[in-house]
């Protein structure tokens, strides 16, 4: 595996000495260059700089490469992988949501369903609004794909997709009910909240949404009674 070798720069302050570290990196930018990535790489032609020689490694680490240290210098393997667990939204996932989401009003539906998809694989609460955005699409991949992003939430998106069973698209309207028909699969989901409202829906005055109330409230029935 490459390596990538961590330089040390004492920084004088005054009476004080700061120990500054450095790391060679590439630069990415996005399309509007309003976020720049730095990623750690041996032949980076940029520089990256860690006020620790623990974060210096870590971002090494997951980058997918190792390091050598500065001379004289050691570093605690537990120091490491704890900054590399450090829960925290990456520059890496900003880059990649803002990719996926300007994907996602390309012209062409292959390229929109992929980037539901992708913003899927994010797990981000930013996403959700751009998901029930897209169950109105008429390409039924499109909606496939923010229907099973919506999914993957489970009771967390119920309020929000209840408010859009009166979405004036009957599209949107019918993709909600799918959608939450799905989510009351999952056990912590109590189907009452879903079933209510719904039965409302069974009154739309698109008979094709019409039908879907009428299936969906049966099954979520269903679903309930076999909790009993």
């Amino acid at each position: 595996m490459q390596k990538i070798t961590i330089k040390k720069k004492i920084i004088k302050n005054n009476d004080s000495e700061q120990a500054l570290y450095y790391v060679r990196a590439l630069s990415l930018k996005n399309s509007d260059n309003k976020v720049k990535l730095l990623v750690p790489h041996p032949n980076g032609n940029d520089v990256m700089e860690f006020s620790t020689l623990a974060e210096a490694a870590a971002a090494i680490r997951k980058a997918g490469f190792e390091y050598n240290l500065p001379e004289g210098e050691t570093v605690e393997e537990d120091n490491v992988n704890k900054e590399i667990k450090q829960p925290q939204k990456s520059d890496l996932e900003k880059l990649l949501f803002n990719k996926f989401k300007s994907k996602t009003k390309n012209m062409n539906p292959s390229i929109v369903a992929a980037s539901v998809t992708a913003l899927s694989y994010l797990n981000t609460n930013d996403s959700i609004d751009i998901f029930i955005e897209k169950l109105g699409e008429e390409n039924e991949k499109i909606r496939n794909s923010a229907i099973e992003a919506l999914t993957n939430y489970q009771g967390s998106v119920i309020d929000k997709l209840i408010d859009s069973l009166t979405n004036p698209n009957w599209i949107t309207r019918n993709s909600v009910i799918s959608c939450l028909v799905k989510i009351s699969e999952f056990t912590d989901v109590e189907p009452e909240k879903i079933l209510v409202p719904l039965i409302n829906r069974i009154e739309d005055e698109n008979p094709i949404v019409q039908a879907n109330a009428i299936l969906a409230s049966g099954k979520i029935y269903n679903n309930l009674i076999k909790r009993q």
